[in-house]
């Protein structure tokens, strides 16, 4: 008996970037294994999940053992697994995160996505690196650095246009990938310092406490109040009508935010993209996932957590802000019409159902919530209605009836078709995917004729076509030239077993690898860089260094100045918010001196306009 595979390339989209094969790929997120396995059953090519230390999001932190498993999930299915090292990293870390690195090569991992540029001044294992949107690759300059430095690929600003986007690629060759979809940062990523001021919390450091998203007042030198609200809560992205926009600039690697998102969440948006991206790879005559993907629901971006979409800076400027609540409202579901206690009549332009859960603005302007307990025509029981008065819009934030239909869970499976053939020595058993990856298994014998021909022809191809759990589904059997003897069901079963286990080792030898890194170290940096260039070690000094920086200031985190100095900087503009850019049309008149004041009065953050680059700075003064 004996059992052997080849390999090809798998079914994905390669492009051609200076001579570099790059596949395009849909990049999903993974609190948990749970939540990866869903993304992968879901088509995605890639997730990406955090490791023990040093993440970005230290509440989505995993073992190194769920990662192996969460490997060799992904890899049944030639889909890549990307694990967070992104945080900024003190001297003494060093060490620790090197250890870490070497853990996660040696279980398979596919590339690491770090912040802090000492890693690649380090020994580390050969372990493809991807610069984190935490690096603030927010311009062409910045991408070349990040690429000359080593990378193989880059997540670039969310902040970047479409037309930003085609120029970066016009310049370089590293790999590109882009957020399209999920939360927003208000600053550009890894330039944010508001919660490590205010609370010693660094976002760098993965800690942060998202004071962006609370109340502020916008007063001026006076103490004049102008506007009040969730002033620097910006709204989700949503680009999945941007795709193809995406596609054609040249970004290889679609990214869809979530690390603390739960499996219902990671479920709907990955088979959302998953069927939007294919349809613009189908329009442009480019081979798609080939997988049989089932679900028992209809994929629908409103039902899940999201702030109100926008999408973002893809064609120039647009109102972002979702100055009501930082919260996710959901979708509108009817009007209160009048209510008795905790008895709600509903005027509901959706059907409710128990256990749905609702949000409304109460009557101090808050945003509150509630559940249903039941449903009797027009009439509701909630758990709390004391807010709900007459003319009370009520929106539906959780959906009891979508989130059973995705609990009957996502299932992929790869198609394959199998041959028998007589050869010299017995029969071949050939199996193959759609794509030519091909496995084979032998048997010599002994042989029985059988008593009928063909009985036995569809007693094979029954025992053959039985996949069972695997990841495989067999869409034919086809018997050659050969006289299909009587064998004994076992010997089928083994003989099926074999075939598939060569053929999955075949296509663990195809799966597509991120191109490594190339070093070039042409000095491009200026020769003074300030605390924002988040140096917070000796290796990540010395990376500086050898690209033309003198003099640097250490990061925050490693004792750089905070107050007194820039704590953020965005491409989102209150003025433009609230219809009073500078640059713009005649609209509402703000005065030059504005600060943002906490609801609770603790903080107050002067505005600074930088006009001539459509940037907004907040300044800490203390």
């Amino acid at each position: 008996m004996h059992a052997s595979g080849s390999a090809t390339t798998g079914d994905r989209v390669v492009v051609n970037v200076d001579g570099r094969n790059t596949s395009i790929e849909l990049l999903a997120p993974a609190k948990d294994r749970t939540c990866g396995e869903t993304a992968v059953n879901a088509g995605a090519d890639a997730v990406y999940m955090g490791a023990p230390r040093f993440g970005a999001r230290r509440n989505a932190a995993n073992s190194v053992a769920d990662v192996a498993a969460m490997v060799e999930y992904a890899h049944r299915y030639q889909s890549r697994v990307y694990v967070t090292v992104n945080t900024v990293l003190l001297e003494p870390e060093l060490e620790e995160a090197v250890a870490l690195l070497g853990q996660l090569h040696e279980v398979g991992v596919d590339a690491a996505i770090v912040q802090d540029l000492g890693l690649l001044e380090v020994d580390l294992p050969p372990i493809p690196l991807i610069a984190s949107t935490q690096t603030h690759a927010h311009n062409l300059e910045k991408v070349q650095f990040l690429e000359a430095a080593g990378f193989s690929r880059v997540i670039l600003a969310r902040e970047l246009s479409v037309a930003e986007i085609a120029h970066i690629r016009a310049h370089t060759t590293i790999e590109l990938e882009a957020f399209v979809h999920g939360a927003l940062c208000v600053c550009y990523s890894g330039q944010c310092y508001l919660s490590h001021a205010v609370g010693g919390r660094s976002a760098n450091r993965g800690e942060c406490a998202q004071p962006c998203r609370k109340r502020y007042s916008l007063v001026d030198g006076r103490g004049k109040v102008h506007s009040s609200g969730h002033l620097l809560s910006v709204k989700d992205l949503n680009r999945i009508h941007r795709l193809g926009d995406l596609l054609d600039a040249g970004v290889t690697s679609f990214k869809i935010e979530g690390r603390l998102k739960d499996e219902a969440y990671v479920a709907n948006t990955v088979t959302a993209y998953r069927r939007a991206l294919d349809a613009c790879l189908d329009a442009r005559g480019e081979p798609r996932c080939s997988d049989r993907i089932s679900y028992a629901f209809t994929p629908d971006l409103d039902v899940t957590f999201h702030r109100g979409y926008v999408e973002g800076f893809a064609h120039g400027e647009e109102k972002m802000a979702g100055l009501d609540a930082p919260k996710a409202m959901g979708v509108p579901v009817g009007v209160v019409l009048g209510r008795e206690g905790n008895t709600v009549e509903v005027d509901a332009a959706e059907p409710l159902s128990p256990g749905d859960g609702l949000c409304f603005f109460a009557t101090d302007g808050n945003l509150t919530g509630t559940c249903v307990q039941s449903v009797v025509g027009k009439t509701i029981v909630v758990n709390d209605a004391a807010d709900m008065t007459p003319g009370t819009e009520l929106h539906r934030n959780y959906s009891t009836e979508f989130h059973r239909a995705v609990k009957k869970g996502v299932q992929r499976r790869v198609p394959i078709r199998m041959r028998l053939d007589a050869v010299a020595d017995g029969l071949l058993l050939t199996v193959e995917d759609s794509v030519g990856n091909r496995g084979t298994a032998s048997w010599s014998g002994p042989f029985e004729a059988p008593r009928n021909r063909e009985q036995a022809r569809d007693r094979w191809k029954t025992q053959l076509e039985k996949t069972g759990a695997t990841e495989f589904v067999c869409e034919e059997v086809e018997l050659g030239h050969v006289e299909t003897p009587f064998v004994p069901v076992a010997v089928m079963n083994d003989l099926r077993r074999r075939g598939l286990d060569a053929l999955r080792q075949a296509r663990l030898q195809s799966i597509a690898t991120l191109t490594e890194g190339r070093r070039t170290e042409t000095p491009c940096l200026p020769e003074v860089l300030d605390s924002t260039y988040n140096v917070t070690n000796s290796k990540s000094e010395q990376l500086h260094r050898r690209f033309g920086a003198k003099q640097i200031a250490r990061g925050p985190e490693a004792g750089g100045p905070i107050d007194g100095s820039r704590v953020m900087i965005s491409r989102y503009c209150l003025r433009r918010e609230l219809g009073s850019c500078l640059l713009g049309p005649p609209g509402k008149s703000l005065p030059a001196e504005l600060y943002l004041v906490a609801a609770d009065g603790k903080e107050k953050l002067r505005l600074h306009f930088d006009c001539e680059a459509c940037k907004m700075h907040v300044i800490r003064d203390r």
